[in-house]
């Protein structure tokens, strides 16, 4: 019978009305319908509440079924669907005694309102954020456990399970962490924009312990809910009294919660979801969704039974502990490529910010088969929930081709933490990776040769891109170049800084375009450098003559053209001072 009270307590409020479940006995359950107050027994409510025993459908959905009336209003029938007495048994929670009633804090309806249809841009962001708060309810647990381990239901794992139900058109997220007193529950879902995990980081800070793993920061989260559900329903059982409570909205400004019984410890949140967002009832789109934003959090997730976060997140590992097999693994799952890649790159820094991050070289890039500039390769994370997944700006244009994560807590991000803020911080956040891959491609050029100089083959056109576009770090693209001389074979590559070595001091660095070497070996520009044993850069793709507009000079030596009026001043000065030098070696000799 309790449960049948429930169930008419769940409908009543399904339709709008204030009701209260009795303790004994059934009692009416009524509605405002304009003028009129037709009354409903809970024989008349076969329905369910939190996916037990039956499962509402309007009649209207019925061949055949016909609606009764009561004061002229139109009234809608129900249609009992029996269900797998199974679930009831996976799913014993249940009220007890009278539900209290609540209004949301703090301009609620208005506030509830942007939450649910104007804040966030996309609805999926709403599975992000339960995970997120279910990690950080275990992650609080964890915490407590480590100076007063809790007693309550101490054989449950610490993970999160999720199931998907198409038939019921819900969409369940369960937790095994802290769980919510009766006061917490009032306080976190009852008050908007308060955020609990933000008030445990506060807590335990002052305490000199880190809580650098917990994501909550706004307290909005939660409600993001009411853009897919029409009612949510939350059980919770806390880690600290052991209490059991069900607290119950259709986010339309007033929720209630009643004292429970059959709960296990953490939090369980059942969603019923709208009639339009029934893909949040299928498996495959959950699973997407997941693996999308927050297959990093640190414990399990299961999905009906399976478990969905097998890829570890390596940026968080120390660099000497990742096999090469794991960094293929991690590099496919988030580029979803199937090559290899060349190199991989981890950084990690705590000063001016917290960041870590891994960077992948790809084996070969796709622009080169006509498919077009490609996005951003790099993922913005922040405590290893994803915010953008091909954000713009981590990195410049250039270094588009490059996969990989960047993780961290002192990103500013906006309200619905799918946008970032400061965008000087993340122009300096830029400059600071950028330098460190330029840093790291040039040591690999150092440490093997002919690695690198298969990367630069497949990759120079970015690099080149980068000299045209990139003032602030021009000259230090310009290292990694690596360019045709007339003094090496055909197949061989030289450095600017290597060309500077092996010129007189102070000597120009002298340079032609040709379509091919043949040309520029042949070019009659070229015999007077040849014949005086000058060395001359041989530039043959479409995009050199542009680069070398953008770049003048390098390390001080200029950078100039065979076929300029300069080249034949200075071809002709250098003619002179070679035919004085042979005049005083003569005379010298006379």
């Amino acid at each position: 019978m309790a449960s049948l009270r429930y169930g008419a307590m769940c409908l009543g409020r399904v339709m709008g009305s204030r009701s209260t479940a009795m303790a004994g006995g059934s009692r009416s359950v009524s509605r405002s319908w304009g003028t009129t107050r037709p009354a409903w027994s809970t024989a008349q409510l076969p329905l369910s509440c939190g996916r037990r025993f039956y499962a509402a459908k309007p009649t209207d959905e019925v061949p055949g079924a016909e609606g009764d009336t009561a004061e002229g209003v139109e009234i809608p029938n129900f249609q009992r669907e029996t269900v797998d007495e199974q679930k009831f048994a996976d799913n014993p929670e249940q009220a007890v005694g009278s539900a209290e009633q609540f209004g949301f804090q703090a301009e609620t309806k208005k506030l509830l309102d942007i939450v649910a249809r104007s804040l966030y841009t996309d609805k999926e962001v709403f599975i992000r954020e339960l995970i997120s708060n279910a990690s950080d309810a275990l992650e609080k647990l964890r915490h407590k456990n480590l100076s007063k381990p809790s007693d309550v239901d101490t054989h449950l794992n610490f993970e999160i399970s999720m199931t998907t139900d198409e038939a019921t058109n819900t969409f369940t997220i369960q937790d095994y962490g802290i769980g919510m007193t009766k006061d917490e529950l009032i306080e976190n879902l009852g008050t908007i924009a308060h955020s609990g995990s933000g008030k445990f980081v506060k807590d335990i800070e002052e305490g000199s312990l880190s809580a650098q793993d917990i994501i909550g920061q706004f307290g909005v989260g939660f409600y993001s809910v009411f853009m897919v559900a029409d009612k949510v329903t939350v059980f919770s059982k806390s880690a600290v009294d052991g209490k059991s409570y069900i607290w119950e909205s259709d986010g339309m400004g007033q929720y209630t919660i009643s004292e429970a019984e059959g709960l296990g410890r953490g939090c369980k949140i059942v969603l019923h979801l709208k009639r339009g967002e029934s893909t949040f009832s299928k498996k495959m789109a959950v699973e997407n969704i997941i693996k999308k934003y927050s297959n990093f959090v640190n414990f399990p997730i299961s999905l009906n039974g399976e478990r969905v976060n097998t890829v570890e997140a390596l940026w968080c590992q120390p660099k000497n502990s990742i096999s090469e097999e794991q960094h293929k693994e991690f590099y496919q799952f988030i580029s979803g490529a199937y090559d290899e890649p060349r190199y991989c790159f981890q950084y990690a820094t705590d000063s001016p910010l917290h960041i870590q991050s891994l960077f992948y070289v790809p084996d070969q890039h796709s622009e080169k088969y006509g498919m077009g500039p490609s996005e951003p390769g790099v993922a913005l994370y922040c405590r290893r929930v994803l915010i953008q997944a091909k954000c713009k700006g981590l990195l410049p244009d250039w270094l588009r081709f490059i996969k990989g994560v960047v993780d961290s807590e002192d990103i500013p991000l906006n309200l619905s933490r799918e946008h970032l803020q400061d965008s000087a911080l993340i122009s300096r956040l830029s400059t600071v990776l950028t330098r460190r891959v330029l840093k790291f491609l040039a040591d690999e050029a150092k440490a093997d040769r002919e690695k690198y100089l298969s990367f630069f083959k497949e990759y120079e056109n970015f690099l080149k891109a980068g000299i045209c576009t990139d003032m602030e770090h021009k000259d230090e693209i310009a290292k990694l170049l690596r360019v045709e001389s007339s003094a090496l074979p055909p197949e061989d590559r030289t450095s600017l800084d290597e060309y500077i070595s092996r010129a007189k001091d102070d000597s120009d660095i002298y340079f032609l375009h040709a379509p091919s070497r043949a040309y520029a070996e042949s070019s009659p520009y070229f015999e007077s450098f040849r014949k005086k044993g000058i060395e001359v850069i041989f530039f043959t793709n479409m995009i050199d003559e542009y680069m070398m507009n953008n770049m003048r000079t390098y390390k001080g030596h200029k950078m100039v053209s065979i076929e300029s009026v300069e080249a034949m001043k200075a071809s002709e000065d250098e003619e002179k001072d070679t035919k004085d030098e042979t005049v005083v070696k003569d005379f010298s000799k006379w």
